[in-house]
């Protein structure tokens, strides 16, 4: 069995015949009704409550619930705001990936980079946090912006991020990361179906209206997949399953940096790759913003005495952690065994999809389920 922190869990029990994963039950365990908070507040409440709520992409969850109450009253973000969200997206997505790799991975780290791998994620989280709240003061300074973005880029390089491409730096976290997974060629690769803004108005049309949508989202014909794999799958064939989304998501944290060092530096950045929303109807709006783990909506509807009347959220945990997901998909008929190392390696997968909250991971013999 193996542990994550995080809020609630993640329940992955896997049944095993002749060596194949035969069955996988995904079963979810976090805090429900969460979105019954926002519901008679006023609007400009949200975000920040948002950020409350939610400690993992707090800055991501409260840029996406500004974006829905500001579509809800037919308003605009302000340019000021939208570089300062901007910002503050990018650097709490590159610490995130790399809070996620380094603290979750199921292997030790080598004793020579565990604590100087320590030293430099908490070099990376001081320089997010400094751009951060640097975006929700309104306060960014590009040239502080930039000194703050180098110390960033300086930290993810020193954990083993390159300044391009998707192989890790030698001798460092990432790279030892590499090695451990090398060999593992238990998962079948598969092509994902990304979750991407042309699907935002189907998502948000049944989110409005289907009940229980935000915990089993689905759309027609499709097994889609959201993060930084959807966003960025190579066409490397040869490298393995669990490989090939390592790397993804060592792709996504560089440019991510390159983002942000471009945004200091111009003042500009590709906005739509990030964050973007629209109205709904009945006096609603959403926001959609491309965070850590994948793409997270916010739906909000403003009544008539101006106060929320509706609130929603939808996960991006919840489509790839969906019984019928990417993850189960990849998973089934895998030839995972029933050891030590089937765990490992569900463990592995499991992180390398990156869910919100602590994983609990179980593989069993068929004739014992």
């Amino acid at each position: 069995m193996t542990s994550l922190l995080g809020a609630g869990t993640i329940r992955i029990d896997v049944t095993v015949s002749r060596a194949l994963a035969c069955s996988v039950a995904v079963k979810a365990n976090r805090p429900q009704g969460l979105t019954r908070m926002f519901v008679g507040r006023r609007p400009e409440e949200a975000p920040p409550l948002a950020g409350q709520v939610y400690s993992l992409c707090g800055f991501a969850q409260s840029v996406a619930a500004r974006l829905a109450v500001l579509n809800a009253a037919d308003m605009a973000m302000k340019v000021d705001e939208r570089i300062g969200s901007g910002a503050g997206l990018l650097a709490e997505r590159i610490f995130e990936t790399l809070r996620a790799l380094i603290l979750h991975w199921p292997s030790p780290l080598p004793a020579s980079l565990g604590a100087t791998a320590g030293r430099h994620l908490r070099e990376a989280l001081a320089a997010s946090q400094e751009i951060i709240a640097a975006a929700k003061a309104g306060q960014i300074d590009r040239a502080h912006l930039a000194a703050a973005a180098a110390r960033l880029s300086a930290a993810a390089s020193a954990l083993g991020i390159p300044s391009q491409g998707d192989t890790p730096l030698p001798a460092s976290a990432c790279a030892a990361m590499l090695q451990d997974i090398g060999d593992d060629r238990v998962f079948n690769g598969r092509r994902p179906d990304p979750l991407t803004i042309n699907d935002d108005p189907e998502v948000i049309a049944r989110l409005c209206h289907e009940p229980g949508y935000a915990s089993l989202p689905h759309l027609q014909g499709r097994v889609a997949e959201t993060g930084a794999y959807a966003r960025l799958a190579a066409d490397d064939v040869e490298a393995s399953h669990l490989v090939q989304r390592l790397l993804a998501r060592i792709n996504d944290v560089s440019l991510c940096l390159k983002q942000l060092t471009a945004l200091a530096a111009t003042g500009k950045y590709d906005e739509a790759s990030l964050a973007c929303g629209g109205a709904t109807p009945g006096a609603g709006g959403y926001g959609a913003v491309e965070c850590a783990r994948g793409r997270l909506y916010h739906q909000a509807e403003i009544g008539g005495d101006g106060r929320l009347s509706s609130y929603r959220i939808l996960a991006p945990t919840e489509w790839n952690f969906h019984p019928a997901g990417p993850f189960v998909e990849t998973l089934l008929s895998s030839p995972v065994g029933t050891d030590e190392a089937a765990v490992r390696s569900v463990s592995r997968l499991a992180v390398l999809f990156d869910p919100c909250v602590a994983l609990e991971v179980n593989v069993r013999e068929a004739a014992h389920a």
